[in-house]
């Protein structure tokens, strides 16, 4: 047989195999926000570090959380991250959505949710608290949500928004020195990263541990974050949504395999250190992008918690209910 016709069968039978290839890949949309942390597990595979031939996640960062959640609503996109109380509360709303997996869990010997005041504050317990204004970023975020339930639990106060024990105001992160130094807020609590860039140099002191107390109370470390998507698309397209799972925990492995390539490539876009990043990602956080043993039972006891301050009117009777079949696990 003539050799050049052979050569010419098998290159169209490459190029055929590699349209159909391109053809197949899915693309998975991930609505996320400009943080540092969310930024440091997806880096490898906006870096090209991770990729899977099957699919395609193209991530979008809105400018915060309000518009994330709005998103969430709109079903913008197709996997969003949110907190372990917004999944049911998204559930009651008539939001078809399910979970992929977990993006990020409270290390319990962190300060991830913790409530802080200056060093030479008076006050030196929560109790001391009691009719003082405490600042946060938002009264709904989960790190918030996580703390009120532990000052409700642990501590038998009451830590509603409005009419409890406490006054909360919500501002910005960036404010929050000012604010206390001024005496319009005595306390504060910081979300995410600024929970160990701001307060490592010893310029607040901590009354509240709220991740070591979270797992006390719960019995295991305190997932804080779920990434889901909806489930209509998810069993319609569930290789997509696995072979998108699966990526992601690879990407998130990769930042624990190649700390110093991914936190010194992402920390200079938020002005912080590449060593203050790695050590809030190290000792503060999780953000395994996978169910862990015993973020189940802990759901279920943050839900009845959320249920017993009127957060939830209806805790569900498994978290199977909004954990998605082919959930991605440890």
């Amino acid at each position: 047989m003539n050799t050049s016709i052979i050569r010419n069968a098998a290159a169209g039978l490459a190029l055929m195999f590699g349209v159909q290839s391109a053809l197949a890949a899915e693309t998975i949309t991930y609505g996320s926000l400009p943080d540092p942390g969310y930024d440091a597990v997806v880096w490898a595979i906006e870096n090209g570090k991770v990729s899977d031939p099957n699919v395609t996640i193209k991530v979008e960062r809105v400018s915060s959380i309000p518009a994330l959640m709005q998103a969430a609503m709109t079903q913008q996109f197709n996997l969003l991250p949110n907190g372990v109380l917004s999944l049911p509360q998204m559930r009651e709303s008539g939001l078809p959505i399910k979970v992929l997996s977990t993006l990020l869990r409270y290390h319990p010997e962190g300060h991830s949710a913790d409530v802080w005041v200056m060093p030479n504050s008076p006050f030196k317990t929560m109790q001391d608290l009691k009719g003082k204004t405490i600042a946060v970023v938002s009264g709904e975020a989960q790190n918030v949500v996580s703390v009120r339930w532990v000052i409700s639990e642990r501590f038998g106060m009451n830590a509603d928004l409005v009419g409890g024990d406490f006054r909360w105001v919500e501002m910005p992160q960036a404010q929050f020195e000012a604010a206390l130094q001024a005496g319009r807020v005595d306390a504060v609590s910081f979300s995410n990263v600024p929970a160990y860039t701001a307060t490592k140099d010893g310029k607040y002191r901590s009354l509240l541990q709220g991740s070591k107390e979270l797992e006390k109370m719960y019995g295991g470390p305190m997932p804080s974050l779920f990434l889901f998507g909806y489930e209509n698309d998810m069993n319609k397209r569930a290789d997509a949504y696995v072979a998108a799972g699966n990526l992601l925990k690879a990407s998130a492995a990769y930042v624990l395999k190649n700390p110093d390539e991914v936190f010194a490539a992402v920390a200079p876009k938020y002005k912080i250190s590449k060593d203050d990043l790695q050590t809030w990602f190290l000792t503060y956080a999780q953000m395994p992008l996978a169910l862990g043993p015993t973020d189940k039972q802990v759901m279920m006891k943050a839900w009845q918690s959320g249920a017993k301050m009127g957060m939830l009117k209806k805790v569900p009777d498994s978290p199977d209910e909004l954990i998605w079949s082919k959930a991605i696990t440890q």
